[in-house]
């Protein structure tokens, strides 16, 4: 009886404690986002993006999912690299980045990138299906100065996902793709 207890006791534990996820994300804009960007007026500004926090650009967080399905589990979301990096690339798409350039600070107050995976017991990769992501921030260029929040909230259709990341690439894009139509609209005044 006791043997069985513990044994049990041992599944029930390991069901319940979270393992890591590592996931195949991409960190580039997808072409139908650089699409897009080529509607904004081209710029004859110099600007240097300034992180603040200087650590954004690297910033991996690990948590679980938002959804019952993968609640425990320990998966590395590069939001500080993906934003940053899509946020650099959409920029590029219309102003110079050079390291002379006139700074162009982004103060980050909060970003969170929220994800649920594909329910279902016969899933053997996690997918995800629905992607949160949050980005709010200070920017600062010259003489001016603004705070806005960037929200995109995705849900695939597809039961199962239909790409393991795939979903939370596309909200990172929108993400990067608002805040490049947001600075524009501030630097082309």
């Amino acid at each position: 009886m006791k043997k069985s207890s513990l044994i049990i006791a041992l599944l029930v534990s390991s069901i319940l404690t979270g393992c890591a996820v590592n996931l195949p994300f991409n960190n580039r804009l997808n072409y139908t986002s650089i699409s897009q960007l080529s509607e904004i007026q081209k710029t004859k500004e110099i600007i240097v993006i300034k992180w603040n926090p200087t650590t954004f650009p690297q910033r991996i967080d690990i948590q679980g999912s938002d959804g019952f399905v993968g609640g425990g589990s320990r998966t590395r979301i590069p939001t500080g690299v993906a934003l940053s990096s899509r946020i650099e690339e959409a920029l590029s798409q219309f102003v110079q980045l050079s390291p002379s350039g006139n700074p162009l600070t982004i103060t980050v107050d909060k970003a969170r990138s929220g994800f649920e995976y594909s329910a279902g017991i016969f899933n053997i990769t996690p997918a995800i299906d629905v992607a949160n992501v949050t980005f709010t921030a200070t920017f600062e260029y010259k003489n001016e100065k603004w705070t806005k929040t960037f929200i995109s909230a995705l849900k695939d259709p597809k039961i199962g996902g239909s790409s393991q990341t795939g979903l939370l690439d596309s909200a990172w894009d929108d993400i990067a793709v608002q805040v490049a139509k947001d600075v524009a609209s501030h630097l082309n005044k």
